[in-house]
């Protein structure tokens, strides 16, 4: 599952997994993303920062509460502080944009591959 508010990432990542083999769920907010997740239990979220309404460290909070699912963050930022947090609060990884499509799809692979032991 993808949350993100850029509808053109959105369909960057769904053009570059799907082909993997991998069933791609897309959300453009925080609450939408979350009531997805809910409906679908996908095996593992990208989730980026900046969003309106809710922003990737509230949703991260609320999934974390939810459940233990493997989060990456895809985020444009890259000040360590920020990227430290996100870690601190449970994400599992991030990816900064722009991204590579072949580490993009390694990483979810370590993921899942993890997640599924």
């Amino acid at each position: 599952m993808v949350i993100d508010d850029e509808q053109a990432l959105l369909l960057l990542v769904k053009n570059i997994l799907e082909p993997e083999g991998y069933k791609v769920s897309l959300a453009t907010d925080g609450q939408s993303g979350l009531a997805l997740m809910a409906k679908e239990q996908p095996d593992l979220i990208l989730l980026d920062i900046k969003m309106p309404g809710l922003d990737g460290f509230q949703v991260l909070d609320i999934i974390r509460q939810r459940s233990n699912i493997p989060v990456i963050m895809l985020t444009g930022v890259v000040d360590r502080n920020t990227l430290s947090k996100f870690l601190n609060i449970g994400a599992d990884d991030y990816i900064t944009k722009p991204f590579n499509p072949d580490v993009l799809v390694a990483r979810i692979k370590a993921k899942l591959r993890r997640a599924w032991r």
